[in-house]
C-alpha cells in the first residue's frame, strides 16, 4: 500500500464533515476521501437552499418521527443531540433561528452558511487532508479488521488505514454525488443492504392532473391514505402542492416515508383529500344547502368559486362528473352529495412515487442489527464504522434526517479516538 494514514472517511456529505471534525480532536492523519469536485452539495441545498439542521424536540419525540427503529439513535443522541449541534454552529458564528415545528435553521436561511462552518473547521486543521474528485472503488479486509481503501482519481491507490468511517449518504439526489456507492463497498464486505428506495418523495396517481393546476399550492388540508380495504394507513394536515403526475408538498412527502415501500411492491393506495377539514359534514352541507338556495340561477362551473380556489375547479368537475352548466337551483340531492365528496374527499389512486432524483432521503441501506449503535461500528468488520444515510434510517421532515446524519457522524469520530 502507498499511503498510510490513521483514519479514511470515505464521503464528505453531513455525517462524513462532522465524523472528521469529531475524530480530528485526538491528533490524528485523517484522509477525506470526496467524489464530486467540492464536498457538501446536498447540505448546500437541503432544505431549498435554508438547512433545517435539527429540530429541538426532546429525545423521546424525536425518535417518534423516525421509521425503522428509531431506538437506534438513543445511544448517538445521548452523545449528541440538538443542543450540542446548535452550540457546534453557535460557537462557529452561525446564528440560529427556532422557526414553526421546532424546526432549527440559521438566521440567514443560507445552508451555505452551514457548510462553510464544517468545511472551514477542516481546511484550518493541518491533520486533516481532503481528496477530491476520487471515488472509493473497494474496501481493503485483513483477518483483523479493515487496513484500508482502494481509491480511484483516475487510476486504483490502495491507502493504508487501520480505521474507515463509510459516510457516502443513499440515493436521494444522485446529482450531488449520492449514488448508492457506499451499499455495494458495505454488501461487498458482508454487510445486508435493506433495499434503497425513495422517501420524502412527490407521489404518482393514476388521475389527469390539470395543467392550470401543477405548481399550485393548497394550504389547511387534510390528505388521508387508506389501503384497497379502505383501511386508513395514514393522515397529515397541512400543505399539499399538485405536479404534473401527482401530488407533493409537504403532507405528501410525510405520507411517502410511510407508503413508499408498499407501493414499490406493486401495491396500488387511494388517497381522500379533504378541502375543507375545519367543518364537520354535516356543517358544511347545511352551508352547502344554503348557498345552492342563495345562488340558484347561477350555473355549477362558475358556481364553484364559492368554495374552492379558481385553479381547482377544473379538477373538481373531472371529479364530480355533475353537467358544468346545470343550474344551482337544479342541483339535486345526488348532485349534492357528489360537491360534498369532492370537497370532503377528493379520491385520487395512488400508483408510485417519483425516483430519487426527487426524494430528499433514501429509505433502507445497512442493516441496523449488524452496525453497534453506541459507535456506527460494524460488528461484522472490526474498525470500520457507517453512519448518516447509508444506514437503514429514515425520518420526517422537519430537520430530523440531518440531525441523524450529525450525530451518527459525531458518534462514530469520537469511537475512532476511542481505540
Amino acid at each position: 500500500m502507498q499511503t498510510q494514514y490513521d483514519l479514511v472517511i470515505i464521503g464528505g456529505g453531513a455525517s462524513g464533515l462532522m465524523a472528521a471534525i469529531a475524530a480530528a480532536e485526538k491528533q490524528q492523519k485523517i484522509l477525506l476521501v470526496e467524489k464530486m469536485e467540492q464536498a457538501g452539495r446536498k447540505l448546500r441545498i437541503t432544505g431549498k437552499g435554508r438547512c433545517n439542521l435539527t429540530n429541538t424536540s426532546p429525545i423521546k419525540e424525536f425518535i417518534s418521527h423516525i421509521g425503522s427503529d428509531g431506538r437506534f439513535m438513543r445511544n448517538a443522541f445521548s452523545l449528541f443531540f440538538n443542543n450540542e449541534l446548535m452550540q457546534f454552529f453557535e460557537e462557529k458564528g452561525v446564528e440560529l433561528n427556532i422557526e414553526r415545528g421546532s424546526r432549527v435553521f440559521p438566521k440567514s436561511s443560507k445552508a451555505l452558511d452551514i457548510f462553510l462552518a464544517l468545511i472551514n473547521t477542516i481546511e484550518r486543521n493541518k491533520n486533516i487532508t481532503i481528496l477530491k474528485n476520487t471515488s472509493a472503488t473497494d474496501l481493503i479486509v485483513s483477518p483483523n479488521g479493515i487496513a484500508g481503501v482502494t481509491i480511484n482519481n483516475g487510476k486504483n491507490i490502495d491507502i493504508a488505514a487501520p480505521k474507515v468511517i463509510l459516510a457516502t449518504g443513499g440515493r436521494s439526489y444522485p446529482l450531488t454525488g449520492s449514488t448508492g456507492d457506499g451499499y455495494s463497498l458495505a454488501k461487498n464486505v458482508g454487510h445486508t443492504i435493506v433495499d434503497p428506495i425513495p422517501s420524502l418523495v412527490p407521489l404518482v396517481c393514476q388521475e389527469a392532473i390539470p395543467d392550470e393546476l401543477v405548481g399550485f399550492t393548497l394550504k389547511n388540508v387534510s390528505l388521508t391514505i387508506s389501503d384497497a380495504n379502505d383501511k386508513k394507513i395514514c393522515n397529515f394536515f397541512g400543505e399539499m402542492t399538485f405536479t404534473d403526475n401527482g401530488i407533493g408538498g409537504p403532507i405528501v412527502l410525510s405520507a411517502s416515508r410511510i407508503i413508499s415501500r408498499r407501493l414499490q411492491a406493486g401495491e396500488q393506495l387511494r388517497a381522500t383529500l379533504d378541502l375543507k377539514p375545519a367543518l364537520e359534514h354535516e356543517v358544511l352541507d347545511k352551508k352547502l344547502i344554503r348557498e345552492l338556495d342563495e345562488n340558484g340561477s347561477r350555473i355549477l362551473k362558475d358556481a364553484l368559486r364559492l368554495w374552492l380556489p379558481a385553479e381547482m375547479i377544473p379538477l373538481a368537475l373531472q371529479t364530480m362528473t355533475i353537467e358544468h352548466y346545470k343550474r344551482l337551483n337544479q342541483v339535486s340531492a345526488n348532485d349534492r352529495k357528489k360537491i360534498m365528496r369532492m370537497l370532503k374527499a377528493m379520491p385520487f389512486t395512488i400508483v408510485g412515487t417519483r425516483g430519487f432524483d426527487e426524494a430528499i432521503v433514501t429509505q433502507g441501506g445497512v442493516s441496523l442489527k449488524e452496525v453497534n449503535p453506541k459507535t456506527m461500528e460494524s460488528k461484522l468488520v472490526k474498525n470500520l464504522y457507517i453512519t448518516g444515510e447509508l444506514l437503514d434510517l429514515d425520518a420526517d421532515t422537519g430537520g430530523y434526517n440531518l440531525q441523524i446524519a450529525f450525530s451518527t457522524g459525531y458518534a462514530a469520530g469520537k469511537a475512532v479516538n476511542m481505540q
